[in-house]
């Protein structure tokens, strides 16, 4: 039975195929021979086996596609035949023989019983896979999910019964098929005449296809086929200005539209409060977790010309910071609010835990504070006298939180440090020991002054032990012990002052009383050495302890004079020592002789093994370790209490740079040891989060001390990044810093070269801080930017693009904030021109004459607001750089595309200064006749009256303007003024206007050779003017319509019908005639609709 109720007896075959007729000559009706792979929950009809009678059975073999050749097949015995093989039930045994088997069991056996037994068994193996596969098929996945190569020949077959168009299976079909069909014969539905039926809709309702007509290539009419070579050639114009329009719009978006809307709506919510610094808006979300790749507001990922580029973070790109230059990312970062923190680099977290309405405040003020100190900077570097910039911005960090000009010194906030770390200001000052810098000096030209990149050649020679390298080193060295050593004195003198009575310093205050007053002081509090350890005296005093005090403080010849003012006390003490101190102090790196060095090293060694335990004054071997560098394994005291500052001391007293092939192994301890030394600590104490309240300061000044300046920076970044950009500052003036290419890395602040050398992208960091202030301060901003050139100066392609970035970021600042005559400077309508900001620091960048200013800065920031459709900055930039004919190619551009906008649209409007200048202060408003003044206006044909009435007026503009060019506007501003007039409905006028541009051959006459003329001048046109031809023919077709119908209507109203009126019709429909000649001949030129439009006119008036 079929799975719709019909009866059919097939016979399957080995590969599933079956045939529900027997072949001819058959002597009985076969009994279907089951395959190995059918289903098992229907029922067969009873057959009987064949092993018990002794007639023979014939199975033929069969072909794939289920035609099956005549079967013979003898029922004797009674059985129940299964589906893919025999069942015994009682007695009786079924056996199926093999498909190609042409000989059957006639005498049967005890021997062929036992055999059929086996064979049995083997069907029934086949029969549970053959349920397995059918259960798979009904209930599994289906056989389209299963590989083709992998399915056998029975497979196969099954799959094409499947497919079959009859629908029916036999009287097999699955669990599912047996539902559907118990299912709808419940329902009343009967599925075997549902099925014919919808066999028949199939056969009578077939898919038919009508074949497209497509258009000859070659028609005897040759108007049809010029219309349907017109036909493509305008759909295909029409889809190459659709693709070019979608090409532009996406361009502009993304060189323009580049804004991270999830990043500008976390900064608002930090801004707010709404969430801690760093952390999501939204609590259990992961909104920021893919910044860059979906918008804030949906799924708006940028796609465009620049989504087929190469976006790596690390490439080098030939796009343009706001436009087309060479730069591959913003120099100076998007604006910004609290922005140029070290979230802005990748490999900088912003640690700080501040909320952003309380740290603002002081953040600007310290801003305007250190702005200050940059603009003075600025203001001498012209003058040509010295400023000493690292004391005055340590004037700066020290007054951080205070009101702003309470304290002018830094003396004067030794005492009051506020909010700021005191490490932060005294690694300024251990800058100012290492450069040393000295504030008494007034001009450059004074010997204790320090020039401005004076250290440049030295700290970038990367050659380990040549001269400049030793010398840079040395210098480090002596700067950091010499900074550690003042700063252990002020707090000596400090505590003497705060203890005037237990110092009892009596007499003159000279270093040796001060520094008795401090072990004095020490000693009545206990803490100069434990309790169970005693001191030598000499003379009521703690001579080591004196001595060692003396060689902290940095008075080494205070510390030998005191030796040898008591030398025959010393002499009972220790003879040798006064030969050491003598010689320690006299020679200027500090170093004893050999002979010297390895007598007090014997002694050292002796008195720590062979002296006992507590008999040592712990000051005597102190003042031996760091006289004598002893025991360099061992760098730290004994039983004396030492802070960080102490322990940092020690370090640097013993270090000393020297030609490590002549040095003795063990005594090699230089500047490398002491940078190993604090990446260990650093390493080991100071991990991101973990170093306390203030901790990071610690070591960043431990770094600073070690001359890693590049860590440093990098380190405190993540902290205070206004105080790191003025750090970097100081640190590129005087050349004590490596700085990285620009184009090296967009999102890491330290990188290192091919010598795994460290640099800082000193170029992104100033230009990202500039975001904070730039838009209300852009005089601050322009004197930030200009000390990106400090490193022109480089060798190389490094100095050649350092100064290149520094143009392109000041050309970024002109274009968006859009202060042009604060900036740039203003020219006049009278030629008198007054400087900008960036013209008068123009000796700053290396630009010093006027003409060179115009080109590198002013005409490239035209250009790039050229390419960005901004007209007004354009017009205006290119007017101060006096490029006059690029004025006025603009100005006719930006009419020509607004004279196309159809006549009922909204005209196009260009972006002026309005906005810009309604913000100002009175006294800020343009002056009269100022440039700025000329391009406040909105609509371009004012703009274009205003530029050419001006340039028209002064013989020294309008010289260098082209003719083609001057001519051309006059031509648009005709344009423009008829197309006014068609809009006011003022059609004589506006034909007149239009006959005057002899653009269109209005007074032809019917004259072919005129009009053929005409046509034939359109392709010299210029393309501003050209491209207005159309529109120009359908505003000149609908004066003639309108102006005709109103000389109709006047006569049909009872006006005097005269030759006149008559004559100035026929004149009218005579020029509406030759239009559409002249609009035949240009046709493939004219625009989309401009014909059809021309056709509708044309009837009106009886021109066709």
């Amino acid at each position: 039975m079929s799975i719709f109720g019909q009866p059919k007896q097939p016979t399957s075959n080995i590969f599933g195929s079956s045939s529900g007729t027997p072949a001819s000559g058959s002597q009985s009706q076969a009994p279907p021979v089951s395959n190995f792979f059918s289903n098992l929950n229907t029922s067969q009809p009873a057959q009987q086996s064949s092993i018990f009678d002794g007639q023979s059975k014939t199975f033929s073999s069969t072909s794939f596609l289920g035609k099956t050749q005549p079967q013979q097949t003898n029922t004797v015995a009674s059985g129940t035949s299964g589906l893919l093989g025999s069942t015994i039930i009682g007695g009786s045994q079924g056996i199926s023989q093999q498909p190609g088997s042409n000989t059957g069991l006639q005498n049967p056996t005890d021997s062929q019983a036992s055999r059929v037994a086996n064979q049995s068994g083997y069907f029934d193996s086949l029969l549970e896979k053959g349920k397995k596969r059918a259960r798979g098929k009904d209930e599994g996945p289906g056989f389209g999910e299963v590989p083709s190569i992998q399915l056998g020949l029975g497979d196969i077959a099954q799959r094409v019964r499947a497919l079959g168009s009859s629908g029916a299976q036999g009287t097999e079909y699955g669990t599912g098929d047996s539902k559907a069909h118990y299912l709808l014969a419940a329902s009343g539905v009967n599925p075997g005449t549902t099925l014919r039926d919808l066999n028949s809709f199939n056969a009578q309702t077939g898919t038919t296809t009508i074949p497209v007509q497509h258009p000859s290539e070659w028609e005897p009419d040759s108007h049809k086929y010029v219309e349907q070579l017109q036909q493509r050639l305008t759909e295909k114009m029409i889809e190459e200005g659709i693709q070019r329009v979608n090409r532009n719009f996406e361009a502009y978006l993304e060189e323009n539209i580049d804004i991270n809307w999830e990043a500008q709506r976390k900064k608002i919510y930090e801004h707010f409060g709404l969430t801690p610094k760093g952390g999501d808006a939204l609590s259990n979300s992961t909104i920021f977790s893919n910044l860059g790749n979906t918008g804030g507001f949906g799924k708006s990922s940028r796609r465009g010309r620049g989504a087929n580029l190469d976006r790596s973070e690390n490439g080098v790109g030939n796009r343009s910071i706001l436009g087309r230059s060479g730069m591959q990312r913003s120099v100076i970062g998007n604006l910004g609010v609290d922005t140029g923190n070290a979230t802005l680099f990748g490999d900088s977290e912003d640690t700080s835990s501040t909320a952003p309405l309380q740290e603002s405040r002081s953040l600007r003020e310290k801003q305007a504070r250190f702005a200050g100190k940059v603009l003075q900077l600025n203001a001498a570097r012209l003058e040509g006298s010295f400023y000493p910039l690292l004391q005055e911005f340590a004037v700066v960090e020290s007054q951080s939180g205070e009101e702003v000009g309470t304290v002018t010194t830094l003396t004067n906030v030794l005492a009051n440090r506020p909010q700021t770390p005191s490490q932060l200001i005294d690694a300024y000052r251990a800058l100012i020991e290492i450069t040393g810098e000295n504030p008494n000096a007034d001009t450059v030209s004074h010997p204790d002054a320090i020039r401005e990149r004076q250290y440049t050649d030295d700290y970038l020679d990367e050659t380990p032990n040549s001269s400049k390298t030793m010398r840079i080193r040395k210098r480090i060295l002596e700067g950091s012990r010499k900074a550690l050593e003042k700063q252990f004195f002020n707090q000596l003198e400090s505590l003497v002052s705060r203890n005037p009575r237990e110092g009892n310093i009596g007499g003159i205050p000279t270093i040796i009383n001060k520094v008795r007053a401090y072990v004095r002081i020490r000693n009545a509090r206990r803490d100069l050495v434990p309790d169970n350890i005693l001191l030598q005296i000499l003379n009521d005093d703690f001579c080591w302890a004196l001595i060692f005090f003396l060689l902290r403080s940095g008075y080494v010849k205070e510390a030998a004079d005191y030796v040898s003012s008591n030398e025959i006390s010393f002499r009972a003490l220790d003879r040798n020592f006064i030969t050491y101190i003598t010689k320690y102090a006299n020679d200027p790196e500090r170093r004893l002789p050999r002979q010297l060095q390895d007598r007090i090293n014997v002694e050292y060694q002796q008195r720590v093994r062979n002296a006992p335990e507590n008999s040592l004054d712990p000051y005597r071997m102190a003042c031996y370790k760091v006289v004598g560098r002893c025991e360099l394994g061992k760098r730290s005291f004994d039983n004396i209490s030492q802070g960080v500052e102490d322990w940092t001391w020690l370090q640097f007293a013993l270090a000393r740079e020297v030609n490590r092939v002549e040095e003795v192994a063990g005594e090699v301890f230089g500047l490398d040891e002491v940078r190993e030394t604090v990446r260990e600590i650093g390493q080991r104490h100071f991990q991101k989060g973990s170093e306390g309240v203030g901790g990071y300061a610690t070591f960043f000044y431990l770094q600073i001390l070690a001359g890693l300046f590049e860590q440093a920076v990098a380190y405190l970044y993540s902290y205070s990044y206004v105080t790191t950009v003025h750090f970097t500052i100081s640190l590129d003036f005087y050349g004590l810093l490596r700085v990285s290419d620009f184009s090296a890395s967009e999102t890491e602040l330290l990188t290192y070269n091919t010598k795994q050398m460290p640099q800082i992208n000193f170029g992104r960091m100033i230009g990202y801080y500039t975001r904070d202030f730039r838009t209300g301060n852009v005089e601050a901003a322009v004197d930030y930017l200009i000390l990106l050139c400090l490193n022109a100066d480089l060798p190389g392609s490094l100095g050649k693009s350092q100064a290149s970035l520094c143009y392109e970021a000041l050309r970024e600042l002109v274009l968006e904030t859009r202060e042009f005559s604060q900036l740039l400077g203003d020219v006049f309508s009278d030629g008198m021109r007054v400087a900008g900001a960036i013209e008068l620091r123009g000796s700053l960048i290396g630009i010093s004459d006027k003409e060179v200013f115009l080109r590198t800065v002013t005409l490239q920031a035209a250009s790039i607001a050229d390419d960005n459709g901004r007209t007004s900055d354009a017009v205006l930039l290119y007017h101060m750089a006096e490029d006059y004919d690029n004025v006025i190619s603009i100005v006719n551009r930006a009419l020509s595309d607004t004279i196309a906008v159809d006549i009922g649209q909204d005209d196009l409007r260009i972006q002026s200064l309005k906005p810009v200048m309604a913000d100002k202060p009175k006294q800020q408003q343009p002056a009269e006749g100022s440039s700025l003044s000329l391009t406040a206006v909105e609509d371009p044909a004012e703009l274009a009256k205003t530029m050419i009435s001006l340039y028209d007026r002064n013989a020294l503009y309008y010289e260098k303007i082209r003719p083609t060019n001057r001519i051309t506007c006059g031509v648009l501003l005709q344009i423009s003024d008829a197309k006014s007039r068609v809009q006011a409905q003022k059609w004589a006028e506006a034909l007149d206007i239009i006959s005057s541009l002899n653009l269109l051959p209005l007074n032809a006459n019917s004259s072919v050779p005129l009009i053929r003329a005409a046509a034939s001048t359109v392709a010299s046109l210029q393309p501003t003017v050209s491209r207005l031809v159309g529109p120009l023919l359908l505003w000149t077709m609908t004066c003639i319509s309108r102006q005709r119908d109103l000389l109709l209507g006047d006569g049909a109203n009872g006006g005097f019908e005269s030759e006149t009126r008559r004559a100035m019709r026929e004149d009218l429909a005579g020029r509406a005639k030759d239009l559409m000649v002249f609009a035949g001949l240009i046709k493939l030129r004219l625009g989309k609709g401009v014909w059809e439009g021309l056709v509708g006119g044309a009837g009106e008036v009886g021109a066709l």
